[in-house]
């Protein structure tokens, strides 16, 4: 949450799953601040009754459903175009509380930050779905 709470201009995050509430209030706080926010996700997740995802998209953060593959299962985000973060832990809470998780961050590798950006800018381009094209739909 650190880099989240840090970040001046922009996140970008591909998440599998989000339902952790204090990562939901600073990813909040941070749009509220003016930060450009990119958050790509799993479709069946982001219909699950846990998730966050339909709070954040009602909140005004942009946010497309991976719609190319089956699941969407990275775990990766962007910060400022200068930190790169990736792992096995989801934006949950039990991987917050209760699993055993892996998160590793790229601060002084730009060569690193950079793959990550433009992995995340492919995926966000030919991922379209918003939550008009049934996202949420049950």
């Amino acid at each position: 949450m650190r880099f989240i709470n840090r970040s001046k201009n922009r996140i970008d995050a591909a998440v599998y799953a989000l339902n952790n509430d204090k990562i939901v209030e600073a990813i909040k706080r941070a749009h509220k601040r003016g930060v450009k926010i990119r958050i790509l996700t799993d479709r069946l997740q982001a219909a699950n009754r846990s998730s966050k995802v339909r709070e954040l998209y009602d909140y005004g953060i942009n946010i497309r459903v991976h719609s190319k593959h089956k699941i969407e299962h990275n775990k990766f985000a962007i910060f400022d175009k200068r930190v790169a973060m990736s792992g096995s832990y989801n934006w949950t809470n039990p991987a917050s509380a209760k699993n055993s998780e892996n998160c590793v961050f790229f601060i002084k590798n730009q060569n690193a930050v950079e793959e990550y950006q433009e992995r995340f800018d492919y995926l966000w381009r030919v991922n379209t779905k918003t939550k008009s094209d049934l996202w949420f739909d049950k």
